[in-house]
């Protein structure tokens, strides 16, 4: 009779189970309200086990209200362990007869035990185990045996002889499967709990987003769509849904969006794939993210599609470019409008000039002389801007032709070297030239710009020496692909160029410092122009330099493939 007692209010514990999982799953907040209804549901079902008990004897009864009890208190906490201890005691005290001051002090300290379990489960968790939970069982059912003393001694020893065996081998066992199952349940509805409250985080993160959100098939087929503005998909959500891409799109954007896909099986992603819709709205520009799902292996991989409006992005991209073209064209006429306008001044220029350089053989005074030699350095000086002027402007304008022939390489060096030997000598320096012995005696290209490189870089270490030397080096290297190349060295001991003002030698209009113009005078073009002609020659140029120390300015240019 015993065990069959057992047996219901195991299957009345296992129903409350069932019963308190929908109570957690429908009252998130555990608060008053929870422990109340938890604490009736508890109480009901140990009233249930009270209505059909094992009686022993008259006023004596015996079911499985302590279980429920200790359990109430053990998940439910005091208030849900208090509430159904009332309604417990409060029958079983009704129900009279010589037991019921043992059974009213049995669920009290069952719902005690569970009170005092469900806090050391709180600050232990050590304790949430197979072990605890039969230790849990034990005591509850031992606190029933001590409460035998309530009893008439001769009453109390007839019940000892039935019960305690069991009582004390079997129910230990069903309270720790009865809290197992109830742990499992509480495991169970929190996960399913942190889950929602993850889908309902991605559902807020999703509504965040002004994206369009897809899930399709490799094949294009949709499974799922997002779309905060409704009016940028090509047909309602309903329509798309089970339908491929080359049914709803055109075909160029289907083909975008299938290749996106191949991709992304490939190698797990895709991104930037770009096509434009024709909507109501007008025309729209996407972009594409797209991303292969993990999980379990289906029939056909699913991937996560991310379509972003770059409409904000396309039309800024058309105006910058428009902008772009005009500024290009802008500059484009005025290098054109400088290169017309410096041809036409340096024709006059140059007859001014001729007309000074006549005047010297008519006869002068003193002072007359004197004037006219200003008006001679003036005016070359002027010449020698616009000379630099032109030749920029006309480089930008895209208006200069190289020439490519054979030229004789170690005589133009020199040519140069002996036209700036006179400004060389009236500041007392020393010109030095190295040719190398296998530098070739021919080189392929434009004698009169290589010439004018030339004379800029050694006119500029002139002009920046005060003492010292001006030295010129020219040997062969292996360039790129094995060709045969040039490399020019023109080394002074001048005043050097500061470290963070390397990078400005070569801009147009710039010097080193401002106090060289004052003090050396000249545009700020010479190096400019340099650079230019070298990267129109095929070549490249550099510097190296230590204030005080002087500088180094290197040129490296193609020679020939059929040089000797």
């Amino acid at each position: 009779m015993i065990y069959l007692a057992l047996i219901q209010n195991i299957a009345l514990l296992v129903a409350l189970t069932f019963a308190h999982g929908l109570l957690i799953r429908h009252i998130r907040q555990r608060g008053h309200a929870y422990a109340l209804l938890s604490g009736l549901l508890f109480g009901s079902v140990a009233l249930v086990g009270m209505m059909t008990p094992m009686v022993l004897q008259p006023g004596l009864i015996f079911d499985g209200r302590s279980i429920v009890i200790a359990v109430a208190g053990l998940f439910g906490g005091p208030v849900t362990a208090a509430v159904a201890a009332a309604m417990a005691a409060g029958y079983r005290y009704w129900l009279g007869g010589v037991g019921a001051p043992m059974g009213v002090a049995v669920i009290i300290g069952s719902g005690a035990i569970g009170v005092a379990g469900h806090y050391l489960r709180r600050s232990w968790p050590r304790t949430v185990s197979p072990v605890g939970f039969y230790l849990f069982g034990l005591l509850v059912h031992l606190w029933m045996i001590g409460c035998m003393s309530f009893l008439p001694a001769a009453v109390a020893l007839v019940v000892l002889a039935n019960i305690t065996l069991p009582v004390l081998l079997v129910y230990p066992v069903a309270t720790l499967l009865v809290c197992q199952l109830f742990l499992q349940m509480e495991r169970h509805i929190a996960i399913e709990q942190e889950l929602e409250q993850e889908r309902n985080s991605l559902s807020s993160l999703i509504q965040a987003v002004p994206d369009l959100l897809f899930e399709l098939g490799l094949d294009g087929r949709y499974y799922s769509c997002y779309a905060r503005h409704q009016e940028q998909l090509a047909a309602p959500t309903d329509a798309l849904l089970g339908r491929t891409v080359r049914e709803v799109l055109p075909s160029q954007a289907a083909e975008v969006c299938l290749e996106a896909l191949q991709e992304a099986e490939r190698t797990g992603h895709s991104h930037g794939r770009q096509f434009f819709l024709q909507l109501p709205t007008g025309e729209l520009w996407f972009e594409l993210s797209v991303a292969r799902k993990t999980g379990p292996v289906t029939d056909q991989p699913r991937f996560v599609v991310l379509s972003r409006d770059i409409t904000d992005r396309k039309l800024h991209e058309k105006e910058l470019l428009a902008a772009r073209y005009a500024a290009e064209s802008a500059s484009r006429a005025k290098s054109e409008f400088l290169a017309n306008m410096s041809h036409e001044i340096r024709t006059p220029m140059n007859g001014l000039l001729g007309m000074v350089q006549l005047m010297h053989y008519t006869r002068l005074s003193q002072e007359q002389k004197e004037y006219l030699e200003n008006m001679e350095l003036c005016s070359s000086t002027l010449l020698a801007l616009i000379n630099d002027i032109l030749d920029l402007s006309r480089i930008e304008a895209g208006r200069i032709d190289l020439e490519h022939e054979a030229f004789p390489l170690g005589l133009t060096i020199r040519e140069v070297m002996a036209l700036q030997n006179a400004p060389a000598r009236q500041k007392s320096l020393e010109m030095v030239l190295e040719l190398a012995d296998d530098l070739p005696e021919q080189m392929l290209g434009d004698q009169i710009r290589f010439r004018q490189i030339l004379l800029n870089l050694v006119g500029n270490a002139i002009k920046f020496t005060e003492q010292g030397s001006v030295t010129v080096k020219a040997l062969r290297m292996t360039g790129p692909d094995n060709v045969p190349w040039l490399h020019l060295e023109v080394q002074d001991t001048g005043i050097g160029i500061p470290a963070e003002q390397l990078e400005l030698v070569f801009a147009p209009f710039t010097q080193a410092d401002g106090s060289i113009t004052r003090r050396f005078g000249g545009s700020g073009l010479g190096l400019s122009i340099c650079q230019r002609l070298t990267e129109l020659m095929g070549g490249r140029i550099g510097v190296r330099s230590e204030p005080g120390k002087g500088s180094c300015f290197t040129v490296e240019l193609p020679l020939s493939k059929d040089c000797p």
